[in-house]
């Protein structure tokens, strides 16, 4: 089938998904993955497996664009289990959590689309308000786990709101 992916067209079929991961084995969940496929070798997180299909990178499309692209193809996708799942980031306790700034606003098309300015591409959007602030953090969740997997360091900046008068 083609599909639009990040505005490209890419031809994915249910049997390249199949064929690119034997041989691979899955990601852990890592408490960042939420949606998987079960295969034959375990439960893969969606993203790897379009990941593997097309060569493209997990952080060059979002979560919501593979689980169309699998849906589509014909592939069940259920969810990863809560119980035993390794903490979301290394050494962060169960309740700390990161924070980041996201700018909001509104497209000429009515869409909501949202920015995170620390985590550079990292972008989404949504029909409203809500669902872009959703979508904006699994596009989060996904950025942070490809650096993790990458054993690039979480960013360190400081960003503060500053009052200017006119």
């Amino acid at each position: 089938m083609l599909f639009k992916l990040r505005g490209n067209s890419i031809e994915i079929t249910a049997e390249a998904i199949v064929s690119a991961a034997v041989g691979v084995p899955p990601i852990p969940p890592n408490g960042l993955n939420k949606y998987c496929v079960g295969m034959e070798g375990g439960d893969y997180p969606i993203k790897q497996l379009i990941s593997l299909a097309t060569g493209l990178l997990r952080v060059s499309f979002t979560a919501q664009d593979a689980h169309r692209i699998l849906t589509k193809l014909g592939f069940e996708i259920g969810e990863f289990a809560t119980v035993g799942r390794p903490e979301p980031q290394r050494g962060m306790d169960k309740s700390e959590y990161l924070t980041f700034p996201v700018s909001i606003e509104r497209d000429e098309d009515g869409f909501t689309l949202a920015s995170c300015p620390p985590l550079p591409g990292c972008h989404s959007q949504g029909h409203s308000r809500p669902e872009a602030i959703v979508n904006i953090k699994e596009a989060i969740r996904g950025y942070l786990a490809s650096m993790q997997s990458h054993d690039e360091a979480l960013p360190d900046q400081e960003w503060v709101l500053v009052e200017v008068g006119l």
